[in-house]
């Protein structure tokens, strides 16, 4: 049965505001995660590289949120306020500790650069090979050799995120620099910087709270004439899409004063400019939700164009330099348009057939979508997003119609909220009458008034279901609604968000009291207008009877709207036929290899051997010959700057684009760590996925590092035990571990429910028990002992309990049994906090001057265990709340009241990410900013910028490894500063690494010494049952004969040095003695406890049962092993060999064709043996509740099992074993984390004690020989059916895999890569399965 997982992002409502359940604008957005799996048979690296670096939306959303705090709808920063906090910072510089001016070294990585938007060929260099480039993060970079090397060109730039560039043509020298990620949201901007001298030093000439408009500036076009004319656009902060404003301003003296040309507000964002390049007074504009705006007179006056144009969201321009009047241009739903008359009239661009037009764009039409006009065919052009394609306009034509809005007068006074609907930019969505019966529509103001069907919703603001729009009555509305197609008024419906009996158009608001926001929503429905209220629609709910079409208007600002005295004026709703042109398709670059291949990404090998990057974000063609049409197609996107071949046709042949970013460090990461002993560094980074240091090299900044994994990369741990191990991670908790130093990855997240995590994955451990690693899960905290190779969780089972996509987590630096973790500190949750490694958790208080809001880390303290330190970013509010008594009260230490953007302590007003106590000195405290890092010497009585050579950028994290501080910056990769003073002496207690117990009740215990101790006493629930004499360093196996301890039972390791006590990693063991062996053995299971060791199982009475049988827990737990080992070992003989029982397994089944090995064979029941009691070997394959119709009808309708179900079982164990061996016989249950199911019982046990009425006989034959082998063996088989022969190891993870013809015959098995082991051969065949297990040498 298909599982799939509904994931809750519980701060999306910023994108998707809903109105009802069926089309609704409104909801939180809803993510279906469906569970996948990738074949076990794919090596790890192109298995991570698949996963795409995705979701960019939810990172800006993040970062919105982080700032917002309790009972606020949105941030609240001024424009400019980072900037205004540098300076004050730098202005108080005395603060700082003077002597003490910290070098930091670069560490690279130089050959994974970050997302970059903007780029310009440098006019001054006619050889084409001199660039500005500006990152997304990483500020304005320079190459004068064409990308073969890179440097920083960032002077006076107090904002690294670069994303607009523009270049005087008649003075080279002058520059101009738009900050603040437009596009994204998740990069605030500083406004518009300028350069006299070539891009050496830069001042600002719009600060933003001057022109709130231009905070985020979103292109910049200069008169190629004159150096002082400029038109640039833009908007305020991203923060909130419901305060938008965005503007065109001109400067005609250089950007010392600026003119408003035009202005829009309610959502709609201006976001390019580009200039005729014959004409620099001809310029076009592009204005989500309303189209291009021309200017013929250099930006001064502006007038919409937009006649058969979709003008759905974001619009990219790109105009022909071949042919006058030509534009492209590509909107946010990846349709392709194109004009040849200057924008006066638009036709779309598409495939011959409807139903083979897809999202060019490939669904990011919102982030990605760059546009390039071929620079020497008029027909082609070049269309980026996730992909890259080039498109040809035929001389084919066909129409169409389409549903467009269009507003004839109506704009002066009304304007409408994106609501993702399915027509006009997501601005109109089409009702339960359907697209194939909808007419034509004009909504008339000024021209008369019709009465409309009111609705309240009971104070309520988003997301309010159909069900609970409460009809009122008929009332009067300042227009009418006319079918046009049938000349008949009809019928209207409308929200009253107010409740004061009239329809109001308000400017949009959203936020505050519902009763004050703009939602009064239109509905018109297919039904002739009366002057009685229609009885279907005058219901609860009845909005949506006959709905067509529905849109939400709001007021435009400063537009007093009196309904009495509205222009005559009309909004048209309909189909329109409009000319669509017929293009040939041609795939350049697919990054994911979702069609024909070429120059797909390969991120698990070297840059200059890889394709090209999703994700793109602008283009250029460079090296243009006019002889013979050649040039090179220049892309900047996600992965930094890639330039093809030049030809004719760039990008035509594979492997056509190089990495021309080497050393241009931009990276933007999530976390970095240090490899012990060596200089050797990981990163998780967005867009990026998870890169390390080469085995063998110092990193620097010249450091090219090696792929770890794919997608978007977070936190990275290095072992700092051991080296060999890494463990990194992808977004919801997707952890990928390396025992090899980053030779090899394997998946790391058993145990852990699909998806179930924060979309920034968090990891956290003790230096001093580095193999014990903690996550967040929706519910709580998973824990692993063994790093990563297995997780528990334990729920948080508080109401103060709140999973956010930003929750932290962090292992106390002075006690590793005390844990932190939370996302938001108020009256309503909490920050929590564990005394017992994970165990259990409880409720901090909270902080009794305010209720804060969402966090944005957290921090522990490097000696005293009862004190923490919780991070916000939220405006003029505690940036830094301190605990000294395990949260039951809390101190801000940051200055802050609530109210001022000054802080007493001189702490700035921005958001913070992460705080670092110094061991030696815990009141040194650095803290990482988006303005870089603030420092106090006086446990935060103060504050200063640190004095230091780190550029003025984001710091995401910093950790202590060896004597260096290490930190991922968000758009300069990885830096790190060495200092003797964090350096620690980390004594390792021993690990407890297995436990085992063989036929003959010997306990084994398998530990490793990573330093010498004077002696170790081993513990089983608090009690010392063996003491060890001083070992030698590795790993030491120490037996103890038959313990005869019974149960789960904790243990741990004391070991002691020079009187001092070290503990190790508790774990939970289930212990048994092992009695004499038998040849046989039968039970009943009456009075089983002397003769079984249970865990999760229990001999009893159930419900549907007439005896007492051995039953797993109903229903078992998630994410766990239900076991029962038999306490009596068998001596297997040579003859009637079988283990009989009757048993019903309704346990969770694989998806349809799997079998056990398969990575969708869910959970399992298996019976199992082992002669060491170490290797446990498989009697049988695995089995689900499919292995019997009556058995899978119940677990699909979810019954319980009963003694109906009972069916028999026979297990020949001479396919296993040999004759004599000596086995313990366990049953175990392997639960997933995905569902549960009601479980398995057994009874009537017989081994090697047939009863008659239970003959067998084994269909197949299978034999191996020889066995152990060394190279090579033959496997010999007998089948009556055709069979499939499968290699596992002994997890079940399928290694190899035959199909076999019904015959008597033998195939040559040859070791190949294989380790030295023990490994299982199964033959299957009609349903039955024969296991034998082969051991190499």
């Amino acid at each position: 049965m298909k599982r799939i997982f509904l994931f809750i992002f519980l701060v999306s409502s910023l994108f998707l505001i809903l109105i009802n359940q069926e089309s609704s604008p409104e909801n939180s957005s809803n993510y279906e995660i469906i569970r996948t799996t990738d074949k076990q048979s794919k090596g790890l690296e192109k298995e991570t590289e698949n996963e795409e670096s995705d979701h960019p939306e939810i990172f800006a959303e993040i970062e919105k949120m982080i700032r917002t705090g309790y009972g606020q709808e949105a941030p609240t920063y001024q424009a400019g306020y980072q900037w205004d906090a540098y300076n004050k910072m730098k202005n108080n510089a005395q603060r700082a500790r003077a002597t003490d001016v910290y070098t930091f070294v670069e560490r690279g990585p130089a050959n994974y650069a970050g997302r970059t938007r903007a780029l310009i060929v440098d006019a001054a260099d006619p050889t084409q090979n001199t660039w500005f480039a500006g990152a997304a993060s990483g500020g304005i970079w320079k190459t004068t050799n064409g990308g073969a090397t890179w440097k920083t060109s960032s002077v006076g730039l107090p904002n690294l995120g670069t994303n607009a560039l523009a270049q005087s043509a008649t003075n080279p020298n002058v520059l101009y620099a738009g900050t603040g990620e437009q596009n994204a949201g998740n990069i605030n901007g500083q406004g518009l910087f300028k350069s006299t001298n070539h891009g050496e030093s830069w001042f600002p000439i719009i600060n933003p709270l001057t022109i709130p408009d231009l905070q985020m500036i979103g292109r910049i076009t200069v008169n190629p004439t004159n150096e002082n004319q400029l038109v640039v656009v833009g908007r305020n902060s991203s923060w909130d899409p419901f305060t938008i404003s965005s503007g065109i301003y001109k400067s005609i003296d250089g950007g010392i004063s600026w003119s408003k040309s035009l202005t829009f507000q309610n959502g709609l964002i201006v976001d390019m400019v580009a200039s005729d390049y014959d004409n620099w007074d001809i310029q076009y504009a592009s204005v989500r939700h309303k189209g291009i705006y021309k200017s013929i007179d250099g930006g001064n006056t502006w007038s919409l164009k937009s006649s058969g144009l979709n003008a759905s969201g974001r619009i990219e321009l790109s105009i022909s330099t071949v042919a006058a009047g030509l534009i492209w241009a590509v909107n946010e739903d990846g349709n392709v348009f194109l004009s040849k008359d200057g924008a006066e009239t638009w036709s779309q661009v598409s495939e011959a057939k409807d139903e083979d037009n897809f999202d060019v764009l490939g669904g990011q039409g919102s982030y990605d979508n760059a546009v390039l006009a071929h620079p020497f065919d008029s027909n082609k052009v070049y269309v980026g997003g996730v992909n890259i394609w080039e498109f040809t306009a035929t001389e084919t034509s066909k129409t169409n119609n389409i549903l467009e809005k269009e507003d004839v007068g109506t704009d002066v006074f009304m304007s409408y909220i994106n609501f993702s609907g399915d027509y006009s930019g997501g601005t109109l969505d089409v009702g339960a009458v359907g697209y194939a019966n909808i007419v034509n529509i004009e909504v008339r103001f000024g021209q008369g008034t019709q009465k409309a069907h009111r609705f309240t919703v009971s104070g309520m603001g988003a997301g309010v279901p159909d069900a609970n729009y409460i009809y009122q009555d008929y009332v009067e509305v300042p227009f009418q609604v006319w079918d046009l197609t049938n000349d008949q008024q009809l019928m209207v419906s409308f929200r009253d968000q107010q409740e004061d009996s009239t329809w109001n158009l308000i400017p949009a608001l959203t936020t505050g009291p519902a009763a004050d926001q703009s939602r009064e929503y239109l509905f018109i429905h297919l039904i002739d207008y009366a002057e009685l209220p229609d009885s279907a629609i005058a219901l609860n709910g009845g909005q949506t009877y006959n709905r067509m079409y529905f849109f939400w208007p709001v007021g435009v600002e400063g537009f007093d709207f009196d309904p009495i005295s509205l222009p005559t004026s009309n909004l048209k709703i309909g189909k329109v036929q409009r000319e669509t042109i017929i293009r040939e398709t041609f795939s350049i670059a697919d990054a994911y290899r979702n069609y024909e291949g070429n120059n797909s990404i390969a991120q698990y090998l070297p840059r200059s051997e890889d394709g090209i990057h999703p994700d793109h974000h602008s283009f250029h063609a460079l090296n243009l010959n006019q002889n013979d049409s050649t040039f090179n197609l220049l892309s900047t996107n996600d992965g930094g700057i890639y330039l093809s071949k030049n030809s004719k046709q760039p990008g035509h042949a594979d492997k056509d684009f190089e990495y021309v970013s080497l050393g241009y460090n931009t990276t933007q990461l999530y976390g970095a760590d240090k490899m012990p002993g060596e200089d050797r560094y990981i990163g998780g980074t967005q867009d990026n996925g998870s890169f390390y240091t080469p085995k063998g090299t110092s990193s620097s900044a010249s450091t090219n590092y090696n792929f770890a994994l794919g997608g978007d990369g977070f936190e990275a741990i290095w072992n700092n035990r051991d080296g060999n191990k890494i463990i990194g991670s992808i977004y919801f908790n997707r952890f990928y571990a390396s025992t090899n130093g980053g030779t090899t990855w394997q998946k790391a997240s058993s145990g852990i429910a699909a998806d179930d995590g924060p979309f920034l994955s968090r990891l956290s451990n003790s230096r001093r028990y580095p193999d014990r690693l903690f996550a967040i899960g929706k519910t709580g905290v998973y824990v692993s002992n063994d790093f990563g190779n297995n997780w528990k969780s334990t729920n948080v089972d508080s109401d103060y309990w709140l999973f956010t996509n930003y929750n932290d987590i962090k292992v106390s630096m002075a006690d590793p049994k005390t844990i932190w973790t939370g996302g938001y500190l108020s009256e309503d949750y909490r920050i929590f906090v564990s005394q017992d490694a994970g165990a259990s958790f409880e409720p901090t208080e909270n902080y009794s001057e305010f209720n804060m809001g969402n966090l944005s880390g957290l921090a522990t303290h490097p000696s005293d265990a009862q004190t923490a330190f919780a991070l916000f970013s939220i405006d003029r509010f505690p940036k830094i709340l301190k605990t000294s008594d395990l949260g039951q009260t809390w101190t801000d230490i940051s200055g802050f009241d609530g109210t001022s953007k000054a802080s007493t302590r001189g702490f700035p007003n921005v958001a913070t990410h992460t705080l670092l106590c110094f061991p030696n000195d815990p009141d040194h405290i650095w803290v990482g900013t988006e303005i870089g890092i603030v420092e106090s010497l006086d446990g935060g009585n103060s504050w200063a910028l640190l004095s230091s050579n780190l550029p003025l950028v984001k710091i995401y994290s910093m950790k202590i490894q060896d004597d260096q501080i290490v930190l991922g910056t968000y758009g300069r990769g990885i830096w790190s500063v060495t200092l003797q003073e964090v350096k620690e002496n980390i004594i390792f207690a021993p690990n407890i690494d297995l436990v085992s117990i063989d036929t003959e009740g010997k306990t084994s215990f398998l530990m490793t010494y990573s330093d010498t101790f004077d002696s170790t006493q081993i513990v089983v629930n608090n009690q010392v049952i063996h003491t060890l004499a001083k070992q030698e360093l590795g790993t030491r196996t120490f037996t103890i004969d038959n313990l005869k301890i019974n149960g789960l039972k904790k243990i741990k390791a004391l070991a002691y040095s020079n009187g001092a006590e070290f503990e190790s990693v508790e774990s939970t063991q289930l212990l048994y003695e092992v009695f004499e062996a038998k040849r046989d053995f039968k039970h009943d299971f009456n009075n089983a406890y002397d003769d079984f060791a249970f865990q999760g199982f229990s001999s009893a009475y159930k419900s549907g049962f007439p005896d007492i049988a051995l039953h797993s827990d109903h229903d078992y737990p998630l994410s766990t092993e239900l076991v029962t080992v038999l306490k009596t070992p068998i001596i297997i003989g040579s003859t009637n060999a079988t283990i009989t029982f009757k048993e019903v397994a309704i346990v969770e089944t694989g998806e349809t064709g799997t079998v056990y090995g398969d990575a969708e064979f869910w959970d399992y029941v298996i019976v199992e043996g082992s002669s060491d009691g170490i290797n446990w070997i498989p009697f049988l394959a695995g089995y689900d509740a499919n292995a019997y119709p009556e058995w899978a009808q119940f677990y699909n309708t979810q019954k319980d099992g009963t003694s109906d179900l009972y069916k028999d079982r026979t297990i020949d164990m001479l396919e296993t074993f040999e004759p004599a061996d000596t086995v313990l016989i366990r049953f175990r249950l392997y639960s997933d984390p995905g569902v549960s199911a009601w479980g398995w019982v057994i009874d009537d046990l017989y081994i090697q004690d047939v009863p008659l009425a239970l003959p067998y006989e084994s269909p197949m034959t299978l034999s191996i020989y020889p066995n152990p082998i060394s190279t090579s063996a033959k496997i010999k088989y007998k089948l009556l059916n055709k069979g499939i022969l499968t290699m596992m190891d002994l997890q079940g993870k399928i290694l190899r895999e035959y199909e076999l013809e019904a015959s008597t015959n033998q195939l040559l098995f040859e070791k190949g890569d294989l380790k030295s082991g023990i490994y299982l051969v199964r033959l299957e065949s009609a349903g039955i399965h024969q296991i034998k297990k082969i051991y190499i040498q």
